[in-house]
This record gives structure tokens, sequence and C-alpha cells, in this order.
């Protein structure tokens, strides 16, 4: 995160992020086409990267002008790599709004609610949104590039596996790391989407996106050398 925000062209392109702020931030919502945050400080200088150009910054309800340098609150955007720097001294809280921008995901992290390293999922997990196969996954340690709780495949060599939403949601993508020595290939299908394959070279992480717009209720996998293959952060629109 330090380095997203020294380097915010770092930050994926495709997605609204807060990258840094100089207090604290104690809550953040992501929208299509907005973000809002509020920090711990009335003071701050924070640094975003945007999905969408922003039209209008308001903090506190008072609308910030556009700067050429931040020794007075304001804002900068470059819109070459839409890095928005904002600094505000009399407020905490901060509605960035503008056009364009894709839906604001959810993520299924496989950390909340915990379960043992090893441990098959449930039928349910989390408790109403998916369902899970047991005989083909279940939670891995933080190995990898992945820091937390990941998700695996119960049989390593296994070639096709499946979830369920409780519900038709989109499904959006995840991201994966393939720990093995060769080049690994999942191909995400879902009935009367365009399928998505993607290849996963040694020791890559990669955050897969699927594109998808139309809800489904099933998802599968193909899998081809998947061996070394580590599941995280699944992501969805919630609808």
């Amino acid at each position: 995160m330090d380095a997203f925000w020294a380097i915010p062209e770092w930050a994926p392109a495709d997605e609204s992020h807060l990258l840094g702020s100089d207090a604290g931030v104690t809550n953040i919502a992501y929208g299509t086409g907005r973000v809002t945050y509020s920090t711990f400080d009335a003071e701050s200088t924070d640094v975003l990267r945007l999905d969408f150009v922003p039209e209008f910054i308001t903090v506190g309800g008072v609308a910030l002008s556009p700067r050429k340098d931040l020794e007075q609150e304001g804002f900068i955007f470059d819109a070459n790599s839409r890095t928005l720097y904002v600094r505000h001294t009399n407020a905490k809280d901060v509605d960035i709004r503008g056009s364009g921008g894709h839906p604001a995901l959810s993520f299924v992290t496989f950390d909340d609610p915990h379960l043992a390293a090893g441990a098959r999922l449930p039928s349910h997990y989390p408790a109403s949104l998916m369902n899970w196969d047991s005989r083909e996954w279940q939670i891995g340690v933080p190995q990898g590039k992945f820091g937390t709780f990941t998700l695996l495949l119960a049989d390593n060599r296994s070639s096709h596996a499946t979830f369920h939403f409780n519900g038709a949601q989109i499904f959006a993508g995840l991201d994966v790391y393939n720990a093995g020595e060769s080049d690994a290939t999942v191909t995400f299908c879902a009935t009367a989407l365009a399928e998505k394959r993607f290849t996963i070279k040694p020791k890559e992480l990669r955050r897969i996106r699927t594109d998808w717009r139309e809800p489904k209720s099933d998802v599968s996998l193909d899998i081809a050398n998947g061996e070394g293959l580590v599941f995280d952060n699944l992501a969805y629109v919630q609808l």
C-alpha cells in the first residue's frame, strides 16, 4: 500500500482506490462514479486512483476547487493516470462524484468468517451468499504472494471445479497465484456468457476480471496444469 501511495500508477486502473491519507480513514464506500470517505482528522492530504473522471468534490458539503498545487485546500487531478490528490483542512467527510467508472465490487476474502487451514468449505460460505461443493474446495494458509488465508482446490490435480451463488450475482473475478514451475490456465464458464480463459505464469500473482455484466448463479472453472494454483479475493457485483 505504501508503494501504491508513492506510485499510484501501480494500483489497478479499472477500479477506484484510496491509496493513502495523512490521517486515518474511518470509513469509505465506493460506487459507480463515486467515492465517499471520512478521515479521523479534519486536516489531511489524500491520494486516490479513480476509474472515473471526477466532476465535483465536496468536503463537509463545501465544494473544493482545482489547484496547481496543494499549498491550500483544494484538489489536483492527473487525467493521464487518473490520480486525484485532495487536501482538506476544515472537515472530515469527503464526497467525490463523476462520470464513468465500473460498478463497485464486493469480495469474499476467506478470512471472515475464519475457518481453520485445511478445512473443507461448508455448503454455505459466507452464510447466505454462496454454496460450495465441499469435496472440491478448502481453506489454505497464507502463502506465495498472499498474506491472508486463501482458497485451494481440495485435489490440486482437479481439472474442473464449481461454485454457486444463492441467487444470481455478477461474478467479477479472482486473484490467482501460480506457485508451480510452469504455465497454468483457468477458464471461467457460465451459461450463455462468453468463456474467459487466462494463463498464469510461474510465480505470477494475477488479478483476473471476467468483465461479465450479467448475473448468474453457477460458475465453473476448467483448469489445466493447476497443481500450484492458489486463489483469493473472489470479487462480485452485489445485486
